[in-house]
Formats: structure tokens, C-alpha cells, sequence
């Protein structure tokens, strides 16, 4: 009987480390869906000023290409020319095949 009881007093104890290791799993998932969620807000804001800077290159660059219109409307002209007359040569061309 004493060996029983020892055996019953030792399960309790095996059940109790396994809950306390159930525990710190549950703690350490909890601490790596922190970490991840973490990582991914940083990745978004990340992204959102890569992005807040690639649209201010867009305005920048339209605003260039605009002032240069502005300046040489004879050549904008005359360059829309060529690259159409261009295109119609070369779809014209697939045509003929």
C-alpha cells in the first residue's frame, strides 16, 4: 500500500509538471504570435511610406515631365509624331504577313 500511495503522489506530481509545462508553451505561442504580429505591423508601415515616397516621386517626376512640355511644344509634338507614325508602320506591318 505505501508503494501506491507513492505512485498516486507521483502522478500528481508528473500531472503538475506536465500542466506548468503546458503553460509555458501556451506562454511562449503567446510570446511568438506577439513577435509576428509585431513584425508584420512594422513590415505595413514600412510599406506605407515606401509607398507615400514612391508617390511623391510620381508627382515630382510629373511635374518635370509638364514644365518640359511647357518649355518645347514644337519637339513634344513633333517626338508624339515619329512614335506614332512608328507604331502604325509596325502594326501596319504585322498586317501585311
Amino acid at each position: 500500500m505505501a508503494t501506491q500511495a507513492k505512485k498516486s503522489t507521483g502522478n500528481s506530481g508528473e500531472q503538475a509538471s506536465m500542466s506548468e509545462a503546458f503553460d509555458k508553451v501556451k506562454d511562449a505561442s503567446a510570446s511568438v504570435r506577439d513577435a509576428v504580429g509585431a513584425v508584420g505591423a512594422a513590415g505595413a508601415a514600412s510599406a506605407r511610406v515606401k509607398v507615400e515616397e514612391g508617390r511623391e516621386r510620381a508627382v515630382e517626376y510629373g511635374s518635370q515631365a509638364e514644365s518640359y512640355l511647357r518649355e518645347r511644344p514644337l519637339l513634344t509634338v513633333g517626338v508624339a509624331f515619329a512614335a506614332g507614325w512608328v507604331v502604325s508602320r509596325l502594326l501596319s506591318g504585322s498586317n501585311k504577313s
